[in-house]
């Protein structure tokens, strides 16, 4: 079975696209558990950068529907 994953939008710093981007749902709540760093990428200018406590809320709020989703 595949491991669930979480999609949300990122902006590229460099030019103000928004891209979805997609990762495992553990990587992300590991991640949000340990308070570690997420970097997020932008691929339209390979640009990476670490998630500001504004994404960081945001990127939450999507695991969150993540997992309501699951338990219907």
């Amino acid at each position: 079975m595949a491991e669930p994953m979480i999609r949300f939008p990122v902006v590229c710093p460099k030019c103000g696209t928004e891209h979805l981007t997609e990762f495992p749902v553990s990587i992300v709540a590991d991640a949000l558990l340990r308070h570690a760093d997420i970097y997020l990428i932008a691929e339209c200018h390979n640009a990476v950068w670490k998630a500001s406590d504004v994404e960081v809320k945001q990127i939450r709020e999507y695991l969150g529907s993540v997992w309501l989703d699951a338990q219907r």
